[in-house]
């Protein structure tokens, strides 16, 4: 994977040096670049005027998710709840929790739709998740699952919410669980809601902990850039947050043990 391209300057608050890099990878789908594109420009204005003038003029769509994670010079990122106690992202700071202007629950939270293509009347053969370590297509799924009593399952992993919806729609599985934000977002044509997850912290707006950028500052950058600019993104607002929110998840990909998975 090629790098992205950035101002050739470096970062000297705190007196480290890394080149800055950002991405908004959670719901960067091919339909929603430009307003992802547009959100960034207004994020970065903010930032600058808070004094930061070294950062990347476009979000970084070819770093591999993981490999971002790992870069000290990451300002501002995106991941799911639960990969915050995972080792690939145990070097990132939760800065903020989006409260999502089309999800109806608690803001700051979120919660999945459990899906399907065609009629359940029995317990289903096989659930699709997109990764094991995600909140809102892996957990919630197999919570649901569980809460009826379907513990037989066998599990396949698509690697997106997109692909597990083409998963039910070609037949390869019989049920998935979908964020709500990603449902509006994404062709759910031919799918039918037949359960709601119970609502967890939504995806956080993370940086690396080693960034030179205070937490303090993006933190705030995102917040008046979401009260400017929002709107394109879905989202009505930003809380504070702490791994201390997302605590309670950390125990949660227990729940895979009772599943037999296999990825294709």
């Amino acid at each position: 994977m090629g790098e992205a391209k950035y101002s050739g300057m470096k970062s000297e608050q705190g007196g480290k040096h890394a080149d800055l890099m950002a991405s908004l990878p959670w719901y960067d789908l091919p339909s929603a670049h430009e307003d992802l594109d547009d959100f960034w420009s207004v994020l970065r204005r903010e930032l600058e005027a808070a004094g930061i003038h070294d950062l990347p003029r476009g979000l970084d769509r070819t770093t591999p998710i993981r490999n971002q994670w790992q870069r000290p010079g990451l300002v501002v990122s995106q991941c799911c709840g639960l990969d915050l106690f995972t080792p690939a992202a145990q070097s990132l700071a939760p800065l903020a929790r989006p409260v999502f202007s089309d999800v109806d629950c608690e803001p700051g939270n979120y919660f999945s739709h459990v899906v399907a293509a065609r009629k359940i009347e029995r317990q289903p053969r096989l659930a699709v998740i997109n990764s094991a370590s995600s909140r809102s297509g892996c957990v919630a799924l197999l919570e649901w699952a569980t809460e009826r009593g379907w513990l037989n399952l066998d599990v396949v992993i698509s690697g997106s919410h997109r692909e597990s919806l083409r998963y039910l729609r070609d037949g390869l599985a019989d049920i998935a669980s979908i964020d709500a934000h990603s449902w509006n977002l994404l062709d759910c044509s031919g799918m039918s809601i037949i359960g709601r997850s119970s609502d967890a912290p939504a995806p956080p707006f993370v940086a690396h902990r080693e960034c030179s950028v205070s937490p303090a500052i993006t933190l705030q950058s995102v917040t008046r850039a979401v009260e400017e600019a929002g709107d394109l993104i879905g989202i009505s607002g930003v809380l504070p947050a702490s791994l201390d929110d997302y605590q309670r998840l950390s125990g949660q990909s227990a729940s895979l043990e009772r599943y037999r998975s296999r990825a294709d």
